[in-house]
């Protein structure tokens, strides 16, 4: 199996980078949380299927993969801050796995901790469909996701309570439900987020979430 490539290397981000200069800030032991807020939310277009990127991908046949093989994956050599690096982030994915944990982030975002029978670990996250900022090429996916999400486990708007960046553990909702989540694939950066893949690749944004048994 191939061993991905350091997911918090700052090089592959921009110079004027908010996730490049949280990185090398916390190598130094300087980081802060005002630093962490701005740097996940950086590539937010990305992350909500807004970016031109994404619209070539809205009529793209999802491909079938595991958690093990995406986590094996290696991290591009460079992520762009407004589009997509090549392969796994212009690519749909569906991947059948247990949902073990949620909880809400402070950008309105659904943080799940999605895991394979051997243990190995990934996120996938529904954005907030009122937090889009911009006209995401998925907006009725999104929200027909969350909506689905909602009414499965009969989570009223804002029950889910939200932490900040940085903040710590999250008040997480540990469960075990089956679960065949559609997704972008999107490569996030390690920043001590429950779940989080050794390449920090996640479903981000999902469009689509079926609970099965």
């Amino acid at each position: 199996m191939p061993t991905p490539a350091a997911a918090s290397d700052p090089g592959r981000y921009h110079a004027t980078s908010a996730i490049r200069g949280y990185l090398a800030a916390k190598d130094q032991g300087a980081a802060t949380p005002d630093q962490l807020r701005a740097a996940v939310h950086e590539r937010w277009a990305v992350k909500t299927g807004a970016d031109p990127d994404a619209q070539a991908l809205t009529g793209q046949a999802a491909t079938v993969s595991t958690i093990e093989a995406l986590t094996a994956l290696p991290v591009p050599a460079a992520l762009p801050p407004n589009g997509r690096s090549d392969g796994a982030e212009k690519t749909v994915w569906s991947v059948q796995a247990t949902l073990t944990a949620y909880g809400a982030e402070a950008d309105g975002d659904y943080h799940m901790v999605i895991a394979d029978q051997a243990g190995r670990t990934m996120i996938a996250e529904i954005p907030k469909p009122g937090d889009i900022q911009g006209q995401s090429y998925f907006a009725a996916e999104i929200a027909s996701a969350r909506s689905t999400f909602d009414d499965h486990l009969q989570i009223k708007e804002n029950a889910v309570q939200a932490t900040s960046p940085g903040a710590g553990a999250s008040p997480f909702q540990d469960v075990g439900i089956g679960v065949t989540l559609v997704g972008l694939g999107f490569f996030d950066f390690n920043h001590n987020q429950r779940g989080v893949a050794r390449n920090a690749i996640e479903l981000h944004p999902v469009v689509n979430i079926a609970f099965t048994p």
